[in-house]
């Protein structure tokens, strides 16, 4: 008799939405079908055709609780086809699955764009309490480049919702997982690997160049697009038959004669495309904390590969690429191009390690054992019945104070101050809440201390008294 399967629900963008989150999901889904019974609630513009037969699924507006499993996963990047995504991940809580630890760029983009500016500010306040209206400002700036303002965006990650909503968190790297983990409990967050395409079929073009240089993936201002120009054009200057290759969407018009762009390809050209590179820059700076599938791809294949030493990049085995300054790309590249071109037996076992390194993070095997470690996370809550509704778990940062308190915004984190006599009440299915709370008085019969503490109340209704602060409250 076959073991029954776990029941999952994943929240994600789907093909044809151009994100890599897309394609990323039908993944997982592929190699996990044997042992999970997936649901899938998918943003509009996703086709549920490309899902593989018998996988259930419903638009994310048709969501209700009760009706899909228990085990929540969502996965949540910085592109606009997340945003249905968080809001869903708002309503239901469960396990976050952050393919960037950065988020301002959707989440302002898409509040501004529907008109919402209250609650990009209410986000703010969540996020940065006291610190919101500086924020904003800093943010309002219009004269500023492009590159300056993505920079001024990741100075800001904007995730301290998303935090609330969950109750665990997953990682593709390392350095993403080391920044949250202060915001989950012991063993609520873990890291996997980054899954690769299954590889059936390659259509190579021929070389464009005698020795190309290439970055693959979508552009964006963090890509340092303009510093490896002129890296590329200093190296020309020692290698005149050389040229590069932009393979993928986004890169613009008016670039130098001995730059190719491919524009968004198949499956099979793309992977075609990145066996004629000699070398892979990935020189993106700052960081939002991303692991980068591109990169990986290129690596598998044993290109060369130069990467900027910030984020999770420097998690990557130091034999299995060159890492470069972020404060110095453009000489940085320029010399690591030169060394290898020299050693060709150092640039031969970079590559070996490179492949070998990919090869084993983007496994079939590594995502079966990964995703059954996801599974045990998100069919376990720390609490019973978690979910994220307003009803259940109060945040003076985001909701507005009841009667008998003051949001007062000059407290870490934001808080609701009562002074004499205050009470809240809980949903009917309440017995009791977990209160984050401190100050002269009590809550119930219990006394209040000088520093926060959490303390455990009976009943759906909290009597406070005295003078004091509270935090967080938890419903049971």
């Amino acid at each position: 008799m076959s073991e029954k399967r776990a029941e999952a629900l994943l929240v994600t963008p789907l093909p044809p939405m151009e994100t890599g989150l897309a394609t990323y999901a039908l993944r997982v889904i592929g190699n996990t079908e044997s042992f999970v019974e997936w649901t899938v609630a998918y943003p509009s513009g996703s086709d549920p055709e490309s899902l593989p037969v018998n996988v259930k699924s419903l638009p994310i507006e048709d969501m209700e609780e009760g009706s899909v499993p228990d085990a929540k996963i969502f996965q949540i990047g910085n592109s606009p086809h997340c945003f249905p995504v968080v809001q869903a991940l708002y309503k239901f809580g469960g396990t976050v699955l952050f393919h960037e630890i950065v988020l301002h760029h959707m989440l302002r983009h898409c509040y501004l764009e529907n008109n919402r500016l209250e609650d990009y500010r209410r986000e703010l306040t969540f996020s940065f309490g006291p610190a919101a209206e500086s924020v904003e400002k800093d943010l309002s700036n219009k004269k500023i480049t492009v590159s300056d303002f993505d920079r001024k965006q990741k100075r800001y990650p904007l995730i301290g919702r998303i935090l609330h909503s969950s109750h665990s968190a997953v990682c593709l790297n390392s350095f993403a997982a080391s920044i949250l983990k202060k915001s989950y409990t012991e063993g609520r967050i873990i890291t996997i690997g980054h899954p690769l395409s299954k590889i059936d079929e390659l259509e190579i073009p021929i070389k464009p160049y005698p020795l190309c240089f290439g970055m693959v993936g979508t552009n964006h201002p963090g890509r340092n697009l303009d510093k490896l120009i002129e890296a590329i054009e200093l190296l020309r200057n020692d290698i005149p038959d050389s040229g590069m290759v932009l393979i993928g969407s986004g890169y613009p018009e008016g670039l130098p004669e001995w730059v190719t762009r491919t524009g968004r390809l198949s499956e099979k050209e793309y992977q075609g495309w990145i066996r004629t590179l000699d070398y892979v820059f990935d020189v993106r700076h700052p960081t939002c904390g991303e692991t980068s599938g591109s990169l990986l791809e290129a690596m598998r294949a044993g290109i060369s590969s130069i990467v900027t030493a910030t984020g999770s990049f420097n998690n990557i085995p130091s034999d299995a690429v060159i890492r470069v300054l972020p404060d110095n790309i453009v000489q940085g590249i320029r010399s690591a191009v030169l060394l290898l071109e020299e050693r060709p037996d150092l640039r031969k076992n970079l590559s070996k390690k490179a492949a070998s390194y990919a090869e084993d993070t983007g496994s079939d095997e590594r995502l079966v054992r990964d995703w059954k470690k996801v599974l045990q996370l998100a069919e376990n809550p720390p609490i019973e019945n978690f979910t994220a509704e307003n009803s259940i778990s109060l945040s003076p940062a985001w909701h507005e104070p009841p009667e008998g308190f003051k949001r007062d915004m000059n407290t870490i984190p934001v808080t609701w101050k009562f002074s004499g006599s205050a009470k809240l009440e809980g949903p009917e299915c309440s017995s009791g809440a977990l209160v984050t709370v401190w100050g002269e008085g009590t809550v119930g019969s219990i006394d209040l201390g000088n520093e926060p503490s959490v303390i455990c109340i009976d009943g759906r209704v909290l009597r406070f008294s005295g003078n004091g602060w509270v935090s967080n409250v938890f419903w049971k």
